[in-house]
């Protein structure tokens, strides 16, 4: 059987208090659905414009599907769109384009479709061949690359990072082989494919999200293992070598379910028992930064973060809060500072006056201005959190490109060639 990878689009493509900020950690509650709401659990968040958060929730019934709505940082819901009754989804992603992707399967009927939403909540859908893929507007899917049996099966829950050397990776295993090992593949923009590393062993489940960190690592975590058989967190190079960097501790917090790169260098995540933890990439410090309520009034872990424009971590937990069962949107403010934009990559990187220029990084909301060289674009385009559309002023010569939001201003390192 040959598996299909795809992508979604080119450039859709990141115990104790010691150490944190001076203020304690602040707790928000935003959002516990009750049952009326017809939601479901949560698995999804992204912020879509400053303080303004997409969710999307999951419910399997003959009555309602899965749902996408917007809350702000002030706890104001609004529902965007509800997916048909049956529908099987627990991912979304936003493009360049703005819209919100939702790869759902389609049952009791079967079938397969992405849907496109915009943010007023009209849609459309465009039906995949596969489990891993890709759309676009058009309608037509592009695979980047198709799997053999020899080559394994990427794992249908996990993520795909851009690395620092401009390819694609993410988590296989192999199920043919009696010790079904997991492994880290690569695949480069032209579809080319090779494994990285396999882990030796793997004592508990290799959790997702895989983590593209700032010093040009691959992150991720195994749920038990390690000296205390509590859990890990690995560091895999892009050059192959492996290092487990972290052991939890003997009691106090254990089971590492999520991982992610706040602005600050570090990594956060969450354990399976309502922990919230941090790695510093630099010390190797492994803390505690926060302990949702054990009874589950706050939700229940493991839960879903991110970090917003305002510096503060917002998350998702799938169940407890005030309705248990159907978990809770939160804020964290750990005294974190608001995020600098970054661009990695200018897309397309030469072009005439008029062209329009794809800015891709982070923390780019709220994008003020774009300069080409020292000379303002002619237009400027916010579309997502991690895309800015430019447009190549009259004037402008071959230079770096600048962005500028709310929160500072990154320069490039690589040149914009003007043709």
């Amino acid at each position: 059987m040959r598996r299909k990878l795809m992508l979604l689009s080119a450039l859709t493509l990141a115990s104790g208090f010691a150490g944190l900020a001076a203020q304690p950690p602040v707790y928000k509650l935003l959002y516990s659905p009750p049952v009326s709401a017809n939601l479901g659990y949560m698995y999804g968040i992204i912020e879509v414009a400053p303080n303004v958060f997409s969710v999307l929730s999951t419910w399997e019934s003959n009555t309602f599907g899965p749902s996408v709505f917007t809350i702000t940082s002030a706890g104001t819901v609004k529902p965007i769109y509800s997916l048909p009754p049956y529908t099987l989804t627990s991912n979304m992603v936003q493009d360049t384009n703005g819209r919100l992707y939702v790869p759902a399967l389609l049952n009791p009927t079967g079938g397969a479709a992405y849907e496109s939403i915009d943010l007023a909540g009209a849609a459309q859908q465009y039906p995949f061949p596969g489990l891993w893929n890709s759309g676009s507007e058009s309608g037509k899917f592009t695979f980047l690359h198709e799997f053999t049996a020899a080559e394994g099966v990427p794992n249908g829950n996990a993520n795909m990072v851009l690395g620092a050397d401009g390819n694609f990776y993410s988590l296989a295993n192999q199920p043919q082989q009696g010790s079904n090992p997991i492994f880290i593949f690569r695949v480069t923009p032209g579809g080319a494919y090779s494994r990285l590393l396999t882990f030796p062993a793997f004592p508990g489940h290799a959790q997702l999200p895989l983590v593209a960190a700032s010093d040009g690592n691959l992150y991720g975590s195994f749920s038990a293992g390690g000296t205390n058989n509590t859990g890990e967190i690995y560091q895999a190079a892009l050059s192959g070598q492996l290092q487990f960097v972290a052991n939890f501790p003997a009691t106090g917090m254990s089971d590492p379910w999520t991982l992610m790169q706040a602005a600050d260098g570090n990594l956060y995540g969450t354990t399976n028992y309502n922990q919230i933890f941090r790695y510093d990439l630099t010390t190797h410090e492994l803390i505690m930064v926060y302990q949702l309520d054990p009874g589950g009034a706050q939700g229940k872990c493991a839960c879903i973060l991110i970090e917003g424009m305002d510096g503060i971590l917002y998350g998702l937990a799938p169940y407890g809060g005030t309705y248990p069962g159907y978990g809770t949107v939160f804020s964290l403010d750990i005294g974190l500072p608001k995020p600098n934009p970054t661009v990695s990559g200018l897309y397309p990187a030469s072009g005439p006056v008029g062209k329009v220029v794809a800015l891709w990084g982070n923390y780019l909301l709220s994008a003020t201005s774009v300069t080409f060289n020292g000379t303002p674009a002619a237009k400027v385009a916010v579309t997502s959190i991690q895309s800015v559309h430019a447009t190549v002023p009259a004037g402008a010569t071959s230079g770096p490109v600048t962005v500028t939001t709310a929160n500072g201003t990154f320069t490039t390192t690589a040149n914009f060639t003007v043709q």
